[in-house]
């Protein structure tokens, strides 16, 4: 007897029909690998792996989050080269950024709460609990909920590392009045800024410093001083003062080199007495 009529009738008919069928493509062995937000929650992406070949069919498949949002998959991957592969989806705000890997799918901006969410991916499934997500413009989450250094990944392999701009207030034993406002400083953007000198009668000039170093405990007509004169001064503003709401704007080069360089800063009011304001830490970013 052959070994062909032989293995026929050992057999039973499934497992005869399934050595007769191609093998499947599937989506059940993606695995959410990295979750990524700006402060506002317009830069977004989230990073799926898979371990596995064959596993391209996504077309129909789900993200959702405890918050209600939703994702369906509209198209199955070009390849079943799948295995240890990466998939991208992302904001339109982050495919837009320089440098950037391009996305293999788009969520909306804000798809994931940024001070606590669960995502979950539907057809493994797996999911990733976390209570918020950083907001430095650098650290991302991994599927584990550990922080890192974000590295967004598409399916073609194409990896990268995001620094956004970010502006954070600081006000040092918090005796300085909270008068100086200033945006994230973005390369190739304008920069604004203001120092409200309403508080202020008798102010004639409203500036701001740029130092690379902070300060804190060192006091100057009541007032603390948040920069730390000792470091290098890179600029400064000067203005007329208003005597209300001075605004402040000034271009940014678009110079890559820029990226990811820290500035302290720091708002003041000349005339009628000096006065310091608050301080605005700022990382040039995208």
């Amino acid at each position: 007897m052959s070994a062909r009529r032989w293995l026929t009738r050992a057999l039973p008919l499934p497992v005869l029909l399934a050595l007769a069928l191609p093998a499947r493509a599937d989506n059940h062995n993606w695995e959410i690998a990295e979750v990524f937000s700006s402060a506002d929650g317009t830069v977004q992406f989230i990073e799926l792996f898979n371990p596995d070949k064959d596993e391209q069919n996504l077309s129909g498949m789900t993200l959702t989050t405890a918050s209600g949002s939703f994702f369906s998959f509209p198209s199955d991957l070009n390849s079943s080269a799948t295995e240890n592969k990466r998939v991208l989806i992302a904001t339109a705000a982050f495919a837009a950024i320089p440098g950037m890997p391009t996305p293999n799918y788009t969520i909306p901006s804000g798809f994931l709460r940024r001070t606590g969410d669960t995502l979950t991916y539907n057809s493994t499934p797996d999911s990733l609990n976390f209570a918020s997500l950083p907001s430095d413009g650098v650290t991302s989450l991994n599927g584990s909920g550990t922080p890192g250094v974000n590295s967004p990944t598409n399916f073609a392999g194409v990896s990268a590392s995001l620094v956004l701009a970010t502006a954070t207030v600081r006000n040092g034993s918090g005796v300085n009045a909270l008068c100086y406002g200033a945006a994230p400083m973005v390369v190739g953007g304008n920069w604004a800024a203001s120092v409200n000198a309403s508080g202020h009668p008798g102010s004639t000039f409203a500036m701001i410093v740029f130092y690379l170093a902070p300060a804190q405990g060192i006091f100057v007509n009541g007032s603390e001083l948040l920069i730390n004169p000792a470091t290098p001064q890179m600029f400064q503003l000067l203005k007329p003062s208003n005597g209300g709401l001075n605004l402040f704007s000034q271009p940014v080069p678009n110079d890559p080199s820029f990226i990811g360089v820290p500035l302290k800063t720091q708002g003041l009011l000349l005339g009628g007495g000096l006065e310091l304001c608050n301080a605005v830490d700022v990382v040039l970013g995208y």
